[in-house]
C-alpha cells in the first residue's frame, strides 16, 4: 500500500471498516477525502487494510476492505527502551523517534537521579505523540508506553526479555555491537536520566542479568542516547535499512 495510513483500532465487520471520532474528522475535514477514494488504515496491532470509501462524514467514515496484510512494515525483533523519566518534553521526543524507528515498547523508569514525575496527563501526551509518529512513519504496530515504574519493578520484569543491556556513561569496556546477541528475539535497552545512574543502580541491573556497554568517549544527552541506541540495535539486528 503506497499511501498514508490512518488509525482505527476497531476491526472490520462483514468486510466494512468504520472510523469515528477525531480520525474521521481528520480524513473528512483536513485531508478532504471523498467517496470512492482508497485509503490505508491500521489497527495499531499489526493489521493493515486497504479501504475504498463509501461514506465520508465529519464524525463517521466508512468503506469496503479491499485487501488486508499484516506485519509487512514491522521489525522482526522486539526492542524495548526503558528510559528514565526526563525533564520537560524530552521524553516525548524519545517516544516520537523511537516509534518511527520501530521500537516495540517504552517503559518510563523512576531512578535515583530522576527529576520530576510522569503524571497521568504527561503519559497521555506521550501516547498521543507515539500515535502521531505511528501514522507519519506508516507503522502498523503502536508501541506500548507504560506508566512509570521504579527501577526495582524493572528488575523484576527483566526475565521477559532475551537480553537486557544498559547504556552506562562510566563503562570503559565494549560497545553495543560487541555485546548485542544477534539471536535475541527481544531486547531491553535501559537508558538513565540526565544525571546518569547511581553506581548501586548499575550493580543492581548487572545482578539481575543486564550487560552494560559503552557509547564511546563522548557523553550523549539521555534522549539522544535512547534514540541512537534504538537505531543501532535495530540496525545490528537487521531491522533497519
Amino acid at each position: 500500500m503506497g499511501f498514508e495510513l490512518y488509525y482505527s483500532p476497531k476491526p472490520p465487520t462483514d468486510g466494512q471498516l468504520v472510523i469515528t471520532g477525531s480520525e474521521a474528522r481528520h480524513i473528512a475535514r483536513v485531508i478532504r477525502h471523498k467517496v470512492g477514494d482508497v485509503i490505508g488504515v491500521t489497527d495499531g496491532a499489526g493489521a493493515e487494510y486497504e479501504v475504498k470509501l463509501a461514506e465520508v462524514k465529519a464524525d463517521r467514515v466508512a468503506g469496503r476492505v479491499l485487501s488486508t496484510q499484516s506485519g509487512a512494515r514491522e521489525p522482526k525483533h522486539r526492542v524495548t527502551i526503558a528510559q528514565a523519566v526526563l525533564k520537560g518534553d524530552r521524553l516525548a521526543q524519545v517516544c516520537e523517534q523511537a516509534t518511527e524507528l520501530g521500537v516495540s515498547r517504552i517503559i518510563p523508569v523512576q531512578t535515583a537521579r530522576t527529576v520530576g514525575r510522569l503524571s497521568a496527563a504527561r503519559l497521555a501526551r506521550l501516547r498521543a505523540v507515539s500515535l502521531a509518529a505511528l501514522k507519519s512513519s506508516s507503522r502498523t504496530v503502536l508501541p506500548g508506553i507504560d506508566a512509570a515504574i521504579e527501577l526495582g519493578g524493572l528488575l523484576k520484569a527483566n526475565n521477559e526479555f532475551d537480553q537486557t543491556l544498559v547504556a552506562y556513561e562510566e563503562e570503559t569496556g565494549p560497545g553495543l555491537e560487541a555485546v548485542l546477541k544477534r539471536d535475541a528475539g527481544s531486547v531491553l535497552i535501559v537508558i538513565g536520566p540526565e544525571g546518569g545512574f547511581e553506581p548501586s543502580e548499575i550493580d543492581a541491573l548487572k545482578t539481575a542479568g543486564a550487560v552494560s556497554f559503552s557509547l564511546g568517549p563522548r557523553r550523549l544527552r539521555a534522549e539522544t542516547a535512547a534514540v541512537a541506541v534504538a537505531a543501532m540495535t535495530l540496525g545490528l539486528l537487521g531491522d533497519l535499512g
